[in-house]
């Protein structure tokens, strides 16, 4: 027989019967005795009380970490809402394309496939690239960050005298998934050339997938009418990335028009908000 006299019992344990329950959720918690020889004791049981805190213990660990990589991932608030279903009425090719991507992230990553998107200002490219980093980050929590190719090159030099250029470059190469936005409106320069193509040559070299999104042409970025630095640079975006054209009506007017929608009932007869 088992002794439950060195089990230890917790606020709302209660003896009955020669066994200990949960006096909550009345579900027995002492196990049966175990002899490993040296010693023997009783194991616990987790009650109904101690599963049901322990998965929401999980859960709010979970959404603290995946508000965490957002904050890390993006520079606007306004991002951590791109989401996919916004193309649910249209699904083109690109959305297709992102959605699977995002699906099969882990296949990606192994192969180190990237993608690129292009098209025409305001047609989704960051929307679609944000849609991807949101889905990771909320379903796998997988470390994502978005940064126009600027924002690096002025981080790059507002740190030369404090952080070593290539520190920056090397945590931006150990990223799983880096996507550069805006393609093409970095300051054209020597040194900001030597720059981009040492951020995407390290990633490469590292196997790390990276998502650009650009306002350029493919025909550019495939034929480069430009000088050698340039070719390097696309050549290698092109040797890492699958092109994806993103086409439809212009996607910032379309938010814009959705936002008047909503707010048309309030602000002109000051009544509820139309979802």
């Amino acid at each position: 027989m088992k002794n439950l006299k060195d089990f230890v019992l917790r606020e709302n344990d209660i003896e009955r019967n020669g066994h200990i329950y949960c006096k909550v959720c009345d579900k027995r918690v002492d196990g049966e005795l175990l002899d490993l020889g040296f010693t023997k004791f009783i194991p616990r049981i987790k009650c109904e009380c101690e599963i049901k805190r322990d998965k929401e213990n999980e859960e709010r660990e979970r959404l603290m970490k995946i508000s965490s990589l957002k904050r890390d991932c993006f520079s606007s608030p306004l991002q951590h809402q791109y989401n996919f279903e916004r193309f649910l009425n249209e699904k083109g090719q690109a959305y297709k394309v992102a959605y699977n991507y995002a699906k099969n992230f882990e296949q990606m990553k192994e192969d180190n496939v990237g993608l690129l998107f292009y098209g025409d200002v305001g047609s989704g490219k960051t929307y679609l690239a944000c849609s991807i980093a949101n889905e990771l980050i909320e379903r796998k929590q997988v470390k994502v960050k978005i940064m126009n190719l600027s924002q690096v090159i002025n981080q790059i030099q507002k740190s030369a005298f404090k952080v070593d250029s290539n520190e920056i470059i090397d945590n931006l190469s150990n990223i799983p998934l880096l996507i550069l936005d805006d393609l093409g409106i970095e300051r054209d320069t020597s040194y900001a050339r030597e720059q981009v193509y040492n951020i995407i040559n390290s990633r490469y070299l590292k196997g790390r997938p990276t998502i650009f999104t650009t306002n350029l042409s493919l025909e550019i970025i495939q034929n480069p009418n430009i000088d050698l630095e340039y070719q390097r640079i696309y050549s290698r975006i092109l040797e890492m990335t699958i092109p994806v054209k993103v086409t439809g009506e212009d996607f910032r007017r379309k938010i814009h028009q959705e936002k008047l929608r909503k707010y048309k009932e309030l602000l002109l007869y000051g009544g509820g908000i139309d979802d």
